[in-house]
């Protein structure tokens, strides 16, 4: 609950230290597996779009917080690279791939509800 004050006043801070800690955690991953193995296993067939997606939200997140500065898109940048950070973990899982999708299908029909029923209390 600490980081909603961060995330609301200044998404930039918070887009900032979420991608910081992301990459230290692939560095953490680059030290055990030593970086040749890491990337090779990174760039193999399966992992590839999972990969790029990752690494194009890390790289989009930082060009948002740091060189734009927007508020917008920050939020927008690192909402993307928690969607792109559970792909890449999961698709370590069997199945998992098709899991996120599944959570993530449900948390979209959630928010259609939720908006709908406040829609709804509005318009009366």
């Amino acid at each position: 609950m600490l980081f909603l004050p961060v995330i609301i006043l200044s998404p930039s801070k918070f887009a900032l230290s979420f991608t910081l800690g992301c990459l230290c955690i692939m560095a953490g991953f680059v030290q055990l597996r030593g970086w040749k193995t890491q990337l090779q296993h990174m760039a193999s067939a399966e992992r590839l779009p999972y990969t790029a997606a990752y690494v194009g939200s890390v790289a989009a997140t930082l060009y948002a917080a740091l060189f734009m500065r927007s508020y917008l898109l920050s939020l927008v940048c690192s909402g993307l690279q928690v969607v792109a950070l559970l792909y890449y973990l999961m698709s370590y899982f069997p199945g998992g791939a098709s899991g996120v999708k599944f959570m993530l299908g449900m948390f979209y029909q959630a928010t259609l509800r939720c908006m709908a029923s406040v829609y709804a209390m509005v318009a009366k």
